[in-house]
């Protein structure tokens, strides 16, 4: 099912799709935008390396933009598409509520929600917590998420924006919301971000 999505200003990213020549178009492009130390040739093949992990995950869209109140906080948006095993049985709105039971038996802290969007039902969901790394390393995570089963019945959109900085959860809640509800059908390319 062809998609359509608007992309928060400032972001920065990689469409991922299908065709290869396509993905180093625009790998080339992001390089030539943001490498620095390293040729563009380099940094454009080191971006191609992820690409093949990035569609066997079903990721489309991945990239960051700027988010919340302080200068450089940065949020990571990443956008993918996951098929059902088989088409999903019955209607979206009950597919929608088992899909929020489930998130909320993962993620107890988690607030979890049925919305409806232009394009149908989804789950919402915004979480945080902190990460504990070596050395004493605390890093915040705070995190909005929507699963949004789609009107083919076959796939659903998983769109995740993270960002680590707590300050920033009202906004980040804010501009993965606007992307949610910005996706809509496509007419001509498989998958189409528009910034």
């Amino acid at each position: 099912m062809p998609l359509e999505i608007d992309l928060p200003p400032g972001f920065a990213g990689l469409p991922v799709g299908d065709d290869d020549q396509l993905n180093r178009g625009h790998a080339r492009m992001v390089a030539e935008n943001v490498a620095s130390g390293t040729s563009v040739e380099q940094f454009g093949s080191y971006l191609m390396a992820l690409v093949p992990a990035m569609q066997a995950n079903g990721v489309r869209v991945f990239g960051k933009f700027a988010v919340g109140p302080r200068k450089g906080d940065v949020a990571t948006l990443t956008l993918g598409v996951a098929r059902w095993p088989e088409t999903a049985p019955g209607s979206r709105d009950a597919l929608v509520a088992a899909m929020a039971e489930e998130y909320r038996g993962r993620h107890k802290r988690a607030v979890v929600q049925p919305v409806r969007l232009p394009i149908g039902p989804a789950v919402v969901a915004i979480s945080g917590g902190e990460f504990h790394l070596p050395e004493r390393d605390v890093r915040t995570q705070i995190k909005a998420e929507y699963q949004i089963p789609l009107p083919d019945g076959r796939s659903v959109v998983i769109l995740s924006v993270i960002a680590e900085s707590e300050d920033a959860w009202p906004a980040v809640a804010e501009a993965t919301a606007k992307v949610a509800w910005s996706l809509r059908s496509g007419k001509e390319a498989d998958w189409q971000g528009r910034p």
